[in-house]
């Protein structure tokens, strides 16, 4: 289970976390949601030991998070230049003893000999999904994985979610596009206000749109209504 008890995180001198207290259960997969600016990515990087709390603390198992066990698709990126997929490929240690590095390039239709430079940002997204999964890692956090991605790298993504979750591993996701997490995850949190709101389980997902969106589509709606 990761543990998060009491965490703020301040960006100059302002709270972008407040005080927020989780309990992710292992071999779950678990959305966040909430809009922009509201801390998601703040967060996954807490977890992941990028950036260092204010006050609180997060645990795995009643120990702090190790790195070594915890796999993060970031919403950005880097690549060195002149370097292909291959290369950057071969950089990470394959401690996943099913991963096929051909199958899954077939699959993501990814060109391994390009170089990255050449790729688009969905090309990009994917060969970092790639670099991740070569690792066997207890936890896995994917933050806003759907973006720049097409409907049948879409797809392949959730299988491979899914897939990660049978194999008893922690999933945290992260996404704007919403639909997905419906279909793959156990459990959804709302961020809003610098804490998680509430937790819904899966008999509770239709109450998340208006919950989360429900003031926004009304400004919106009117707006409209006064523009077109």
């Amino acid at each position: 289970m990761i543990t998060i008890n009491n965490l703020t995180y301040r960006y100059h001198n302002d709270d972008v976390l407040q005080n927020l207290s989780i309990n992710f259960d292992d071999d779950l997969i678990h959305g966040i949601v909430g809009l922009n600016g509201s801390g998601k990515t703040t967060l996954f990087n807490l977890i992941a030991g990028y950036l260092v709390p204010d006050e609180g603390q997060i645990l795995h198992n009643n120990a702090p998070i190790i790195k070594n066990s915890l796999a993060y698709i970031d919403t950005e990126n880097f690549f060195y230049s002149n370097i292909t997929a291959l290369e950057f490929l071969s950089v990470f240690p394959k401690t996943n003893a099913n991963y096929n590095e051909t199958n899954l390039a077939e699959i993501f239709n990814l060109p391994l000999t390009e170089f990255i430079e050449n790729y688009s940002t969905g090309m990009k997204k994917k060969l970092l999904i790639l670099s991740q999964l070569k690792q066997d890692k207890q936890i896995y956090i994917f933050d806003e994985p759907f973006n720049g991605l097409d409907i049948e790298s879409n797809k392949a993504l959730k299988l491979i979610i899914e897939l990660l979750n049978h194999k008893q591993k922690t999933i945290l996701i992260a996404s704007h596009i919403i639909d997905p997490l419906y279909d793959i995850c156990n459990q959804i949190h709302h961020l809003k206000d610098k804490v998680i709101k509430k937790t819904y389980s899966k008999s509770e997902f239709n109450l998340i749109d208006n919950d989360v969106f429900g003031k926004l589509n009304d400004q919106i709606k009117q707006n409209l209504k006064n523009s077109i």
